[in-house]
């Protein structure tokens, strides 16, 4: 339940970064001012969340697990490192920028579905997380929850538009950070 909840939080905190939460008035200007289009963006993004977490709970080698805690680590570190941060996302943009091209014409289902893997470069401490949490414990559903908190934050932020300012989002990622630090301390100790 604990890990459930961390990642939901992760989720909401994920769409506050500062490269995500510019770009959400423009996503949703795509969604061409329908509610249904809009839905079906959000409703992409959490499916995609969720069979991310499905594929990854199928692994349940014991070695993949000290992988999971090991990034667990390194992105708990990336929330208090910007210098770590910038690194890790400079190289999932290059991996991701490819598949980023023209998504104008895409349905907007898919265009939900493709967005977690194009935010990536900037939610990648949030969504390692999750994702080595996933891991860890053979959870699928810890990833829907992650996308269920990216899914309400991105409609909260939809529907107040651009009055939302965040102005202390380092200091919520390091906060971030520190606990993800306590939360994977705790499941090593008991392990």
């Amino acid at each position: 339940m604990l890990e459930i909840l961390m990642a939901f939080a992760l989720g909401i905190i994920s769409v506050f970064s500062p490269c995500i939460l510019p770009v959400i008035p423009l996503i949703f200007a795509g969604s061409r001012g329908k509610a249904l289009n809009a839905a079906l963006i959000v409703l992409g993004l959490t499916v995609s969340m969720f069979v991310a977490g499905f594929v990854v709970s199928l692994v349940s080698i014991s070695a993949v697990k000290v992988v999971a805690y090991s990034f667990m680590l390194i992105f708990a570190l990336s929330l208090l490192s910007e210098k770590l941060e910038l690194r890790l996302s400079s190289v999932l943009s290059v991996l991701t920028s490819k598949f980023s091209r023209d998504l104008s014409t895409v349905p907007s289902f898919v265009f939900g579905f493709l967005l977690a893997f194009i935010w990536l470069p900037c939610i990648v401490p949030f969504a390692g997380i999750a994702i080595s949490q996933t891991l860890i414990s053979e959870n699928p559903y810890i990833m829907l929850f992650y996308g269920l908190g990216m899914a309400l934050a991105i409609s909260f932020v939809f529907k107040l538009g651009e009055r939302i300012v965040v102005s202390n989002f380092t200091t919520v990622k390091r906060v971030a950070g520190v606990l993800v630090l306590l939360y994977l301390l705790y499941f090593l100790l008991n392990w």
